[in-house]
């Protein structure tokens, strides 16, 4: 398959899953709301579908603990998520393209760890990286990803 990004007017037309980890491992699945998406997401529309496939065809693993104040409804996709492992954020101000802040949805009871996926999955996934532990974080900011 070419070599195909994702073109910056894509990105503020759509709500596009991408995911990160964290410097200890854990995954995360992020819900850009219109917003500019990391460089290392946008590089390539084929490892964000292989990603993202993986994802949303993983088992569950335990049950979803929305954030506090989170809609049950406007969480259902972030929970579908969590249940699988991933720590659920979506942007705050959706198609606000200067604001790179996110919000928690919902969190693993049993939380994904990079050393567990497939080991062809791992390194597309590592390229995109907060600092710290998301373990305690209710919003983060997109533009603190290396």
């Amino acid at each position: 398959m070419p070599y195909m990004s994702i073109p910056d007017h894509d990105q503020l037309d759509a709500d596009i899953d991408w995911f990160a980890t964290d410097a200890a491992g854990h995954v995360l699945h992020m819900a850009s709301g219109g917003g500019v998406l990391p460089a290392s997401v946008a590089a390539s529309q084929a490892d964000l579908l292989a990603l993202h496939q993986h994802f949303l065809t993983r088992l569950e693993t335990g049950a979803a603990q929305l954030a506090e104040g989170v809609d049950t409804a406007e969480a259902s996709g972030a929970a579908r998520y969590a249940r699988r492992g991933l720590f659920s954020f979506a942007k705050t101000n959706l198609h606000d393209r200067a604001d790179t802040r996110y919000q928690l949805l919902a969190r693993p009871s049993l939380p994904l760890r990079l050393a567990e996926l497939p080991p062809e999955l791992a390194p597309l996934l590592h390229r995109t990286q907060l600092p710290g532990s998301v373990a305690a974080l209710d919003q983060l900011d997109a533009a603190d990803i290396a």
